[in-house]
């Protein structure tokens, strides 16, 4: 008989809480807003730990981006001026062959003109 008992007052319990709950809720809703619940605030807190997590990946991605970008420019910079120094050199070994053979003809004939 107090099983019976127990299990009647369990029932009436739930059933006043099924009934209570939702009037509950929308009297605590009235009353303070969303952001003070804690399943709003760790809500909250994942979407912006998420969100820092996204930028920082798309920062890290433009960044290594604009470094690849730079290097490839470098490179090309470095090979220019290899072959600057290069053309460079050539033009300057060409002038000294000539300057050497007008050098030489201008002494071959001023040897023979005397």
């Amino acid at each position: 008989m107090a099983d019976n008992y127990l299990e009647c007052q369990r029932e009436i319990i739930n059933s006043i809480q099924s009934a209570m709950v939702p009037q509950i809720d929308a009297a605590n809703r009235a009353v303070t807003s969303n952001w003070t619940s804690p399943r709003h605030m760790t809500d909250n807190y994942a979407r912006l730990v998420s969100a820092f997590a996204d930028n920082t990946i798309a920062v890290t991605k433009l960044v290594n981006n604009a470094v690849f970008a730079n290097l490839e420019a470098f490179k090309t910079s470095v090979q220019t001026a290899r072959d600057n120094v290069k053309e460079f050199s050539r033009i300057g070994v060409n002038s000294a062959r000539i300057l050497e053979q007008t050098s030489r003809d201008t002494a071959r004939v001023a040897g023979q003109a005397l």
